[in-house]
């Protein structure tokens, strides 16, 4: 009777060890499905994980301040870096996106928040519709304007066009509103930067 119930705690400890090991492994795993999720969003352009703007040093984060400052307000105000996202592969800084816990929120509405429009893609346009916004405008310095997706939805960008640096310009044909991104010198970032035009029409040009 004895050795008989050492043989059953010997199997209870048994199938105890193999269930405790299989615990430990499955809370491994979620762990890291955990882990992986928890940052949030991925960057619209890349598909790769972003990080957080906090993290970025004081002196930078001066750069990309006067670099704000030095566009037209208040549509290019400094914002928070402790609420903005970046993605790590083009350094493009998406401003408060992140949320509590340092969850990244994100998606392709970032555009309208910005600055409410409806944007299409400078290279989906017409040459002759890029003549009239270049004449609308004082200026297109700064924005890529060299080579641009050819399909008008920004979400459609393709991944060489999305790589490019600086990163895509686009346009509401409604109001000729510009909004496009634009490196910041002496760094590897890019920002957002809104353009209204100084003319409503190509009549006012002439």
């Amino acid at each position: 009777m004895e050795i008989e119930l050492l043989g059953r705690e010997a199997i209870f400890l048994l199938f105890f060890s193999i269930g405790f090991i299989f615990l430990v492994f499955f809370s491994l795993l979620w762990f890291g499905w955990w882990s992986s999720h928890i940052g949030g969003s991925l960057s619209p352009y890349t598909k790769k994980p972003m990080s957080l703007g906090v993290d970025v040093a004081a002196s930078l984060q001066a750069f990309v301040d006067e670099f704000m400052l030095a566009h037209s307000q208040p549509e290019n105000s400094p914002f928070d870096f402790k609420k903005a996202a970046i993605c790590p592969v083009t350094g493009r800084i998406f401003p408060d996106s992140v949320m509590r816990n340092e969850i990244i929120k994100l998606d392709w509405a970032f555009l309208e928040k910005r600055y409410p429009g409806n944007y299409v893609s400078w290279g989906s346009l017409l040459p002759q519709h890029q003549a009239i916004i270049r004449l609308c405008h004082e200026s297109l310095t700064g924005f890529q304007l060299d080579d641009s997706c050819p399909k008008p939805m920004p979400k459609d960008v393709d991944v060489f066009h999305a790589n490019l640096k600086p990163g895509p310009l686009y346009v509401d044909l409604g109001t000729k509103v510009l909004l496009g991104w634009k490196e910041v010198p002496g760094t590897y970032y890019e920002v957002l930067i809104v353009q209204k035009p100084i003319y409503e029409s190509i009549d006012e040009t002439i």
